[in-house]
């Protein structure tokens, strides 16, 4: 039985030539000579049209395609991680900036710094508290769009994982089917 294929095949070292093989290439004949193997002359069936093989390959692409999409989406996990963690950290700064606006308003001094590089420069609270909200829009508006995405790749996984349990199944009842054959040929 050959790999993935189903096929009941003779092993491949009958198919070897070595007089047309183990020569130059330009002494060999345009068309290699056909297989030695007497089930492949009789019935004029050619390694390359193997459609066992053919279905194992687009199956095996299938899965590397799924493959590709699940990186996809551990990264774009990774990249909603990272959002959620600074929208956490923009809230808590937001928070604390209130408790200083609530300061403020009571009589008492608020004063906010903003670290540009390795400086810390004064700066205004309702300038502070405006750059902060409009950091969360941002930040949440990016996290709605990574969440939607990764639904959208989660959808497609689904039907490509779908798509090549399918392509198994056929595969392996085609080659249930063809072993039958193959027994009822010898009975």
């Amino acid at each position: 039985l050959w790999p993935r294929t189903g096929l009941y095949l003779p092993a491949p070292s009958t198919y070897h030539l070595p007089h047309y093989y183990n020569t130059p290439l330009r002494n060999r004949s345009i068309t290699p000579p056909q297989p030695t193997c007497p089930v492949l002359r009789s019935k004029r069936i050619k390694m390359t049209d193997n459609i066992g093989a053919q279905a194992a390959s687009a199956v095996d692409e299938k899965i590397r395609d799924f493959r590709a999409l699940q990186e996809e989406m551990n990264t774009m996990r990774s990249d909603l991680g990272t959002l959620m963690a600074q929208r956490n950290e923009n809230e808590m700064v937001k928070q604390e900036l209130d408790v200083c606006d609530q300061e403020a308003s009571e009589g008492n001094e608020a004063i906010v710094y903003k670290q540009v590089g390795p400086v810390l420069m004064k700066n205004d609270l309702h300038e502070a508290k405006d750059t902060v909200e409009k950091r969360l829009e941002f930040i949440s508006g990016e996290i709605k769009k990574t969440e939607s995405m990764i639904t959208k790749k989660e959808e497609q996984s689904q039907k490509l994982a779908l798509n090549i349990q399918e392509m198994q199944s056929a595969m392996q009842k085609a080659a249930v089917e063809a072993a039958k054959a193959v027994a009822q040929r010898a009975a």
